[in-house]
């Protein structure tokens, strides 16, 4: 990062010339020639304290840049816990069961045999056969929607992130970008803490 000294703005602009700007200055300026400035809607990236989720947007959102209207109509709810807490919790949001299969949430294809008879409680724990976790990241997830303490999410999402990660071995949250099993935890990870 470079810093000028005030004698060379002032040089700068009694010759008529801008100063130049830092490569995040131009970005900035690209940015707010786009469109995204003209709307009148006021969009701002996500910035959070320690302890708290980094990312609390839907996966689609989250890859164009993580950014949100300050118009939404329902606040978001951004308190997802981590696979560690759901292991040791004492109580888990009605209806789910450490003893319900993987399988009873999300659907597993015939190669899937390992996932689709493991239990919920069990996959929050790493499994030889759920190599980047995604298993143990997407259960989390599940569980901090059925707790109401994830918004943005869905069951239905999470399904199919799953069922398109199964299928094809990376889930397509834009087009164009593909996430891979390390990515899709990674964007889990960042909605919880």
């Amino acid at each position: 990062m470079t810093i000028q000294q005030p004698d060379q703005d002032q040089a700068a602009s009694s010759a008529g010339a801008s100063p130049a700007l830092s490569d995040k200055g131009a970005a900035r300026r690209r940015f707010a020639k786009s469109g995204a400035a003209v709307t009148g809607v006021l969009l701002t990236v996500t910035s959070r304290p320690g302890m708290a989720c980094d990312i609390c947007t839907t996966p689609s959102g989250y890859a164009s840049a993580n950014l949100k209207s300050t118009h939404a109509t329902k606040p978001v709810v951004c308190a997802g816990r981590s696979p560690g807490y759901w292991k040791n919790a004492s109580a888990w949001p009605k209806g789910c069961k450490t003893t319900n299969t993987y399988g009873t949430v999300f659907s597993c294809n015939s190669v899937n045999t390992s996932y689709r008879n493991c239990k919920m409680g069990t996959i929050l724990s790493p499994q030889s056969f759920d190599r980047y976790n995604v298993g143990m990241h997407l259960t989390a997830a599940y569980l901090n929607v059925q707790a109401g303490i994830t918004s943005y999410l869905t069951i239905g999402m999470l399904q199919a992130i799953w069922n398109e990660y199964q299928s094809k071995g990376y889930y397509t949250p834009t087009y164009g970008k593909k996430w891979y099993g390390a990515d899709i935890v990674a964007y889990l990870q960042g909605t919880m803490y």
